[in-house]
């Protein structure tokens, strides 16, 4: 029952970064705080994904071989991310490459 529950919690706390990553990063129009705010939000999302991986319990090495794949896949995911000064939507590079240098929105340089 306990791990059940424990299962509900990840579940509804990942719905409700879902949630507010959609509100803040993709509707929100503050790009100051959007910069401010991307890095860290990514960093505990992805804690939250490990913490499921951990909960799982897949075999020892797949567990660690995910867990340490996820440290340079959230820098890459960071430093890809940019955010418009003109229309405040976030732009990725395709494949981790070098951070985009136009907003792939208005087209605008970033």
């Amino acid at each position: 029952m306990m791990q059940q529950n424990l299962l509900i919690i990840f579940a509804a706390i990942w719905l409700a970064m879902a949630a507010g990553s959609y509100m803040l990063f993709q509707k929100g129009t503050d790009v100051v705080r959007k910069r401010k705010l991307w890095p860290i939000f990514t960093i505990v999302n992805n804690v939250v994904i490990g913490a499921v991986i951990v909960y799982a319990q897949p075999p020892l090495p797949m567990m660690v071989g995910l867990l340490v794949f996820m440290v340079p896949l959230t820098w890459l995911t960071i430093r890809s991310t940019k955010f418009c000064d003109e229309c405040g939507s976030p732009s990725r590079s395709p494949f981790f490459m070098k951070p985009p240098e136009k907003c792939s929105h208005c087209q605008k340089k970033l």
